[in-house]
C-alpha cells in the first residue's frame, strides 16, 4: 500500500521547524528526548505516519514546536484520517471476491495463534480467478473443509463442519460470501443463504510487535 507523501503531522513539524530555525536534533530534545538517536527514530516514524508508537513524541510535540496542544492533536487526527482514507482506497482497488469464516469465538483465544499463523490464513478462502460467481458458496465450503483438514487430526469430511475447530477461532458456524467492497452474502455451513449485506465482511488481523514495530507472521515462520 502506497502512503500518502504529505501527511499534516509531517507538514505541521516541517513548517513550524522551518519558522523556528531547528532542526530535527532539537525537536527531539525539546520533546524530553534525552536519547536522541531514539528520539530522532520515533520523529522519522512519527512524519511517516507511526501514530501508534510515537504517543510519548507526540505529547511534547506542542511545547517543542510552540503551538497549542490543539494544533498537534488536529494535526494527528487528521493524519490518522487521510491514512485510513489511502487504506480503505487501496483495499477497494484490490478487492477479490473471496469469503470469510464466521466462527463462535469473535475474539481469538489465545491470540497469540492467531496472530503467529495469521488471521487471513486461518479465517479467509480466495476463489479460483475465473471461478463463477454462483459456485462461490460451494467453494467456500470446500475451503472450509480444507482448512479444517489442516488442522484437525484424523478429520472425517462426513462428520458436520461445525464438530471441528480453528486454531484460535473455535467452531465454524457459517461463512460470507463477499462479492465485492458493497455487497456480500451470509450463508449457512450447509449453504444456504441468510442475509444480505450491504458493506464486505472484514475481519481485524492480529499482530506481534517487537519494539512498537509489527512483526509479520511470514517472518515468524
Amino acid at each position: 500500500m502506497t502512503r500518502p507523501s504529505s501527511l499534516p503531522i509531517n507538514e505541521l513539524i516541517a513548517s513550524r521547524s522551518n519558522e523556528l530555525g531547528i532542526g530535527p536534533v532539537e525537536v527531539v530534545r525539546r520533546c524530553g528526548y534525552k536519547n536522541i538517536a531514539k528520539g530522532l527514530r520515533r520523529l522519522e516514524d512519527l512524519r511517516r505516519g507511526d501514530i501508534q508508537s510515537t504517543r510519548a513524541l507526540i505529547s511534547g510535540l506542542p511545547r517543542a514546536l510552540g503551538v497549542p496542544v490543539e494544533v498537534v492533536r488536529k494535526a494527528v487526527d487528521d493524519t490518522a484520517r487521510q491514512l485510513l482514507d489511502a487504506d480503505e482506497a487501496a483495499w477497494r482497488a484490490s478487492f477479490k471476491p473471496h469469503a470469510i469464516i464466521l466462527t463462535d469465538r469473535k475474539i481469538p483465544q489465545p491470540i497469540f495463534v492467531a496472530a503467529m499463523i495469521g488471521v487471513d490464513e486461518l479465517l479467509r478462502i480466495d476463489f479460483p480467478l475465473l471461478a463463477a460467481s454462483q459456485m462461490y458458496p460451494d467453494l467456500a465450503i470446500d475451503g472450509i473443509r480444507n482448512k479444517l483438514a489442516r488442522w484437525n487430526h484424523g478429520f472425517n469430511p462426513r462428520k458436520g463442519l461445525g464438530s471441528y475447530q480453528l486454531p484460535a477461532f473455535g467452531c465454524p458456524t457459517g461463512f460470507v460470501v463477499n462479492y465485492s467492497p458493497d455487497h456480500a452474502v451470509r450463508f449457512d455451513l450447509a449453504g444456504h443463504a441468510l442475509e444480505s449485506l450491504s458493506a464486505a465482511h472484514r475481519v481485524g488481523q492480529a499482530t506481534f510487535s517487537l519494539r512498537g514495530s509489527a512483526i509479520p507472521p511470514w517472518s515468524l515462520a
